[in-house]
Parts: C-alpha cells; structure tokens; sequence
C-alpha cells in the first residue's frame, strides 16, 4: 500500500468534516452538535495544516506549518505565494473564518479561553440551537475548502 499524498490527506480530513457536519446537521439533539463540534474544528484544523503542507511542498519550502513561519521561509526565497498571503490577511481580522476556525481550535484543544464566545452570557450559551453550531463550522469547512481548490487551481496553472 503507497502512502497518501498530501492532497489526498487534505481531501480526506476535509470529506470527514463534511461528513460530520451533515450528520450534525440531521441530529435532533443539541448534545450530539455539541459533542461533535470539536472534532469537526479538528478535522478542519486538520486539513488546514494538510493545506500547508501541500504549499510547503509545491513552493519548496522547509519552515515549520505555520503562516508565519512559510512565509518569512518565502520571503527568504524571494517567493510569493498568493494562499499565505491571503491566510496572513484573515488572521489579522479576528472576525475572519481563518481566525474564529484558529480560536475555536485553540478553546477546545489547547484549554485556552475563547475570546468570542466569552463575549456571550450564559444564557446566551445555554440557548443556542444546534444549527447555531453547525452552522459555524460548515461555514468554516465552506471558506477553507474554497481555499483549497483555489490553491489547487492556481497551482496547476505553473
């Protein structure tokens, strides 16, 4: 058996999130989105870093999977690449989906407090609905998979 590469991987993580996500979706209890809302931030966060990681290896670089550092290794090789340029400018918008996706991974991976919905009250919490939810992830998983194939596009185009 040959290993995956890494659009496959991508491609993988990013059909599991979609696949949870309509589960989500079908459920009629807010306990199963809210049980299964992280794993789908990981799988998106997942296939975040599979998108780094293809862009790592199409442009040649050999910085550690963050923004910041693939593009000082960029900048270092006199490169432009368009999709960390784009990730730069969404991360510098804390309202951007690249940014809520990074702060909802880091509140249920990393135990740090979540900045957005610290901004809510409790009883705010308490009554949202399942869509809500699922409504925030599948718009994470939309924008990062549209990411991904304009990446993939313009990567086939060199």
């Amino acid at each position: 058996m040959s290993p995956l590469n890494p659009a496959s991987l991508t491609n993988q993580r990013l059909d599991s999130a979609r696949r949870l996500i309509s589960e989500i979706k079908s459920s009629d209890g807010d306990w199963f989105t809210q049980g299964h809302e992280p794993t789908v931030t990981f799988l998106l966060r997942s296939a975040l870093n599979g998108l780094l990681q293809e862009v790592k290896i199409a442009y040649g670089l050999t910085a550690d999977l963050t923004v910041e550092q693939l593009i000082t290794n960029a900048t270092d090789n006199e490169l432009t690449v368009p999709v960390l340029s784009e990730l730069k400018l969404l991360s510098a918008d804390s309202n951007s989906w690249f940014s809520m996706l990074l702060a909802s991974f880091d509140t249920y991976f990393e135990c740090k407090p979540n900045p957005i919905s610290s901004q809510l009250s409790d009883v705010q919490m308490i009554g949202a609905s399942a869509s809500d939810l699922g409504g925030s992830v599948k718009s994470y998983l939309d924008s990062l998979v549209e990411l991904v194939l304009r990446f993939r596009e313009e990567s086939s185009e060199y």
